[in-house]
Protein backbone atom coordinates (compact mmCIF):
# COMPACT_ATOMS: atom_id res chain seq x y z
CA UNK A 1 0.00 0.00 0.00
CA UNK A 2 1.70 3.50 -0.73
CA UNK A 3 1.84 6.00 2.17
CA UNK A 4 -0.86 8.58 1.96
CA UNK A 5 0.24 12.12 1.56
CA UNK A 6 -0.17 14.37 5.26
CA UNK A 7 -3.47 15.51 3.91
CA UNK A 8 -6.45 13.65 2.91
CA UNK A 9 -5.49 13.89 -0.96
CA UNK A 10 -9.51 14.93 -1.58
CA UNK A 11 -8.92 18.08 0.65
CA UNK A 12 -7.28 21.05 -0.45
CA UNK A 13 -5.28 22.92 2.56
CA UNK A 14 -8.12 25.67 3.05
CA UNK A 15 -10.56 22.52 3.90
CA UNK A 16 -7.93 21.04 6.25
CA UNK A 17 -7.56 24.84 8.34
CA UNK A 18 -11.08 25.38 8.07
CA UNK A 19 -11.59 22.15 10.03
CA UNK A 20 -8.69 22.62 12.13
CA UNK A 21 -10.50 26.34 12.94
CA UNK A 22 -13.85 24.51 13.94
CA UNK A 23 -12.12 22.43 15.86
CA UNK A 24 -10.48 25.10 18.12
CA UNK A 25 -13.14 27.25 18.21
CA UNK A 26 -15.37 24.38 19.49
CA UNK A 27 -12.34 23.65 22.15
CA UNK A 28 -12.50 27.20 23.53
CA UNK A 29 -16.20 27.43 23.48
CA UNK A 30 -16.77 24.53 25.55
CA UNK A 31 -14.01 25.63 27.70
CA UNK A 32 -15.52 29.23 28.28
CA UNK A 33 -18.99 27.95 29.12
CA UNK A 34 -18.54 27.77 32.78
CA UNK A 35 -17.76 31.11 32.81
CA UNK A 36 -20.19 32.68 30.69
CA UNK A 37 -22.58 33.96 33.03
CA UNK A 38 -20.24 35.45 35.18
CA UNK A 39 -18.97 37.80 32.43
CA UNK A 40 -22.66 38.61 31.30
CA UNK A 41 -24.10 42.00 31.96
CA UNK A 42 -28.07 42.70 32.06
CA UNK A 43 -29.11 45.82 31.28
CA UNK A 44 -32.16 46.19 34.15
CA UNK A 45 -29.27 45.67 36.97
CA UNK A 46 -26.89 48.54 36.28
CA UNK A 47 -27.02 51.27 38.67
CA UNK A 48 -24.93 54.39 39.11
CA UNK A 49 -24.98 56.83 42.06
CA UNK A 50 -26.64 53.54 44.08
CA UNK A 51 -29.49 54.01 42.01
CA UNK A 52 -30.82 51.78 39.05
CA UNK A 53 -31.46 53.24 35.81
CA UNK A 54 -34.87 52.18 35.13
CA UNK A 55 -33.68 51.52 31.03
CA UNK A 56 -35.13 48.22 29.37
CA UNK A 57 -34.12 49.73 25.94
CA UNK A 58 -30.59 51.08 25.29
CA UNK A 59 -31.37 53.34 22.53
CA UNK A 60 -32.41 54.88 25.70
CA UNK A 61 -29.37 55.53 27.65
CA UNK A 62 -27.90 58.74 27.65
CA UNK A 63 -23.77 58.97 28.29
CA UNK A 64 -24.31 62.31 30.26
CA UNK A 65 -25.73 60.31 33.20
CA UNK A 66 -25.42 56.42 32.84
CA UNK A 67 -21.77 56.04 32.76
CA UNK A 68 -18.81 54.82 35.06
CA UNK A 69 -16.69 57.53 33.82
CA UNK A 70 -16.43 60.21 36.96
CA UNK A 71 -15.12 62.98 34.88
CA UNK A 72 -16.62 66.37 32.46
CA UNK A 73 -20.12 65.46 31.43
CA UNK A 74 -19.03 66.19 28.20
CA UNK A 75 -16.27 64.14 28.07
CA UNK A 76 -17.89 60.96 28.12
CA UNK A 77 -19.58 61.48 24.93
CA UNK A 78 -18.23 58.14 22.88
CA UNK A 79 -17.54 59.90 19.67
CA UNK A 80 -15.91 63.41 21.39
CA UNK A 81 -12.49 63.51 19.99
CA UNK A 82 -12.47 61.35 17.06
CA UNK A 83 -12.03 62.38 13.73
CA UNK A 84 -15.18 63.45 11.34
CA UNK A 85 -13.86 61.89 8.55
CA UNK A 86 -15.10 58.21 8.87
CA UNK A 87 -14.70 57.10 5.14
CA UNK A 88 -11.49 57.76 3.12
CA UNK A 89 -10.42 56.59 -0.19
CA UNK A 90 -7.20 58.77 0.76
CA UNK A 91 -6.35 57.65 4.04
CA UNK A 92 -5.81 53.43 4.37
CA UNK A 93 -5.92 51.39 7.48
CA UNK A 94 -3.16 51.17 9.77
CA UNK A 95 -0.72 48.12 9.77
CA UNK A 96 1.04 47.48 12.70
CA UNK A 97 3.74 44.80 13.52
CA UNK A 98 4.45 45.44 17.28
CA UNK A 99 0.47 45.00 18.46
CA UNK A 100 0.64 41.44 18.88
CA UNK A 101 2.44 39.64 21.06
CA UNK A 102 4.61 36.84 19.94
CA UNK A 103 3.84 37.95 16.40
CA UNK A 104 7.21 37.50 14.12
CA UNK A 105 7.68 40.57 12.89
CA UNK A 106 8.86 39.12 9.69
CA UNK A 107 6.25 38.20 8.40
CA UNK A 108 3.94 41.77 8.82
CA UNK A 109 1.09 42.32 11.32
CA UNK A 110 -2.54 43.25 12.04
CA UNK A 111 -4.43 45.83 10.05
CA UNK A 112 -7.39 48.08 11.65
CA UNK A 113 -9.70 49.46 9.16
CA UNK A 114 -9.64 53.36 8.60
CA UNK A 115 -12.85 53.54 10.52
CA UNK A 116 -12.18 50.85 12.99
CA UNK A 117 -9.15 54.07 14.11
CA UNK A 118 -11.62 56.01 15.40
CA UNK A 119 -14.36 53.98 17.19
CA UNK A 120 -16.58 56.27 19.35
CA UNK A 121 -15.56 54.53 22.51
CA UNK A 122 -14.06 57.59 23.99
CA UNK A 123 -15.83 56.79 27.28
CA UNK A 124 -14.40 52.99 27.44
CA UNK A 125 -10.90 54.85 27.70
CA UNK A 126 -11.31 56.85 30.53
CA UNK A 127 -13.04 54.21 32.91
CA UNK A 128 -10.89 53.75 35.72
CA UNK A 129 -10.98 50.17 36.80
CA UNK A 130 -11.66 50.65 40.68
CA UNK A 131 -15.31 52.42 38.81
CA UNK A 132 -16.43 49.48 37.55
CA UNK A 133 -18.50 47.95 39.72
CA UNK A 134 -20.35 45.58 37.96
CA UNK A 135 -20.48 43.62 34.68
CA UNK A 136 -23.83 45.19 34.35
CA UNK A 137 -22.84 48.99 34.66
CA UNK A 138 -19.90 47.88 32.40
CA UNK A 139 -22.51 46.44 29.74
CA UNK A 140 -23.98 50.46 29.95
CA UNK A 141 -20.94 51.91 28.79
CA UNK A 142 -20.39 49.71 26.06
CA UNK A 143 -23.89 49.69 24.80
CA UNK A 144 -23.32 53.51 24.88
CA UNK A 145 -20.37 53.33 22.48
CA UNK A 146 -22.11 50.72 20.33
CA UNK A 147 -24.53 53.10 20.07
CA UNK A 148 -22.91 55.94 19.08
CA UNK A 149 -20.71 54.42 17.40
CA UNK A 150 -23.29 53.02 14.82
CA UNK A 151 -25.16 56.54 14.49
CA UNK A 152 -22.00 57.96 13.22
CA UNK A 153 -21.55 55.43 10.76
CA UNK A 154 -24.89 55.57 9.50
CA UNK A 155 -24.29 59.33 9.47
CA UNK A 156 -21.49 58.97 7.94
CA UNK A 157 -22.48 56.91 5.45
CA UNK A 158 -25.32 58.87 3.80
CA UNK A 159 -22.34 61.21 2.19
CA UNK A 160 -20.31 58.50 1.44
CA UNK A 161 -22.77 56.77 -0.21
CA UNK A 162 -23.43 59.81 -2.70
CA UNK A 163 -19.92 59.17 -4.25
CA UNK A 164 -19.70 55.31 -3.80
CA UNK A 165 -23.07 53.51 -4.70
CA UNK A 166 -22.06 50.03 -4.60
CA UNK A 167 -21.91 50.74 -0.46
CA UNK A 168 -23.73 49.18 2.13
CA UNK A 169 -24.43 50.14 5.24
CA UNK A 170 -24.92 46.62 6.57
CA UNK A 171 -21.62 45.53 5.63
CA UNK A 172 -20.23 48.70 7.17
CA UNK A 173 -21.54 48.02 10.82
CA UNK A 174 -21.24 44.14 10.73
CA UNK A 175 -17.26 45.08 10.21
CA UNK A 176 -17.58 47.95 12.54
CA UNK A 177 -19.05 45.65 14.98
CA UNK A 178 -16.91 42.34 14.10
CA UNK A 179 -15.34 42.25 17.62
CA UNK A 180 -18.40 42.21 19.51
CA UNK A 181 -20.45 38.58 19.97
CA UNK A 182 -23.65 38.68 21.25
Amino acid sequence: MAPQRAADSNKRAKEVLDEIGKEVEKKATAEAVPYQNALQGILSQAKFHGQSIHVKNPCDLKYEIHTNVAKDREKENPCRGRVEERFSDSRSGQCTNRRIKGNNTENGGACAPYRRLHICDRNLELIKPDQITSTHNLLVDVLLAAKHEGKSLVDKHKKYKETHKDTNICTVLARSFAGFRV
